[in-house]
């Protein structure tokens, strides 16, 4: 290679015709069954509902995954999602928005409403209620916040009775404008009769 020559990888685009599949993001709340398993058919609770690619990696492509060889089957291509912003005061609220309490911990509005003036007590797990009279709604704890972007490892993806498990999370360039989830297909998933929660719980 000659000297002061920059070889740069192929970067990735974004088709949004290509988001074809709608998908749930689920922070997955493992409860164990009778033989000490976990059973993904039980409602978790949903992160996000979006968009997406999904795509079965050929052999060419887990070859180019390198340490993800034996554990990606599938990539899942989503529009960039941000980390969180902290709790504010006097803020307008929907359902399904995210925030940051001053426990470091994820919250998710689980109705429409109004801040109040003073940041709530916050409970370690379950619900926090939030504003007042009709502008009433609770927060629900989903755990430690992400620094990043609000998916993680180790979260799922539901799609069409099937279910992923995240594996890796990747901003490639660092643009912030999409999001390449490495995930592995749970091996029994295809014959699963999960138990969707259809929307927010």
């Amino acid at each position: 290679m000659a000297l002061g020559r920059i070889v740069q990888r192929y970067s990735p685009a974004m088709f949004a015709g290509r988001l074809r599949h709608i998908i749930d993001i689920v922070a997955p709340t493992p409860i164990q069954d009778d033989t000490g398993g976990t059973d993904v058919r039980i409602a978790q609770v949903v992160f996000s509902n979006l968009s997406a690619s999904i795509e079965a990696l050929s052999g060419v492509e887990k070859f180019a995954a390198h340490e993800f060889v034996s554990q990606v089957s599938h990539q899942v291509v989503i529009r960039y999602i941000g980390a969180a912003q902290s709790w504010q005061p006097g803020v307008t609220v929907q359902i399904g928005q995210l925030c940051v309490d001053a426990n470091g911990n994820l919250q998710q509005a689980q109705g429409n409403g109004l801040t109040g003036a003073a940041a709530p007590a916050w409970a370690s797990s379950g619900l926090t209620p939030d504003g007042s009279g009709s502008l009433a709604f609770n927060w629900k704890n989903l755990g430690p916040a992400s620094p990043n972007t609000g998916v993680t490892a180790g979260q799922w993806v539901w799609f069409q009775n099937r279910a992923f498990e995240i594996e890796s999370v990747l901003n490639p360039d660092e643009r912030n404008k999409m999001l390449m989830l490495l995930c592995m297909e749970i091996n029994d998933s295809r014959q699963l009769n999960i138990n969707y929660p259809g929307g927010l719980l």
